[in-house]
């Protein structure tokens, strides 16, 4: 009788083992669904700040970018600026970025399609208010050191390995006349790619 005692403890210590192993292996599969998930989902989401902004900004020419709670393109921009998107493509030839802001606190940032700001400067940077900035790729950016323009010493240069890129313009507004001058800002702001 002991010995039959022995086989039942056997089969249930194997019986407790393949079960704690059974759910040892779905735990860590889990886990490794889950991690795998939250790792991919900016790669297949089709509402980041890119695709929303991308579809708004315009070639050619800076867009104010609407900032009202109800119907905000990016939620939780800041009330207190007034923004703008534009977008530079330089697969044919380098863009253009020139504006001159009123004496307060601007910002101007270059964003590649995966979100990230590849250059930003403020008004600090500018003399008197006024930039003038030249984006270029690898290959245009040689072409340029082969044959600077005159004013080339005026322009700020940036390379950069992205061909699409958005540039976000944003202006301290707190009220509304600030709002106002700021729009006129973005209006006569420049922004050419394929020029």
């Amino acid at each position: 009788m002991i010995f039959f005692g022995h086989k039942d403890a056997v089969r249930e210590a194997t019986l407790m083992r393949n079960i704690i192993t059974v759910g040892l292996a779905v735990f860590f599969l889990a886990t490794a669904i889950h991690i795998l998930a939250v790792l991919l989902v900016p790669r297949f989401a089709s509402a980041d700040g890119w695709s929303r902004v991308g579809s708004f900004a315009e070639t050619g020419r800076f867009r104010a970018i609407p900032n009202d709670p109800e119907t905000a393109l990016l939620p939780g921009l800041d009330p207190m600026f007034e923004h703008s998107a534009c977008m530079l493509l330089l697969d044919t030839a380098p863009g253009i970025l020139s504006l001159t802001a009123p004496d307060r606190f601007w910002s101007l940032a270059l964003f590649n399609n995966n979100g990230i700001a590849e250059f930003s400067l403020n008004d600090r940077t500018a003399q008197d208010g006024t930039l003038d900035m030249l984006v270029v790729n690898p290959v245009q950016s040689a072409l340029l050191k082969e044959s600077p323009p005159e004013d080339i010493d005026d322009l700020i240069v940036v390379e950069t390995d992205s061909n699409k890129l958005i540039a976000v313009f944003r202006l301290y507004a707190p009220t509304a006349e600030l709002r106002r001058t700021a729009r006129e800002a973005i209006d006569s702001a420049v922004c050419e790619a394929g020029v």
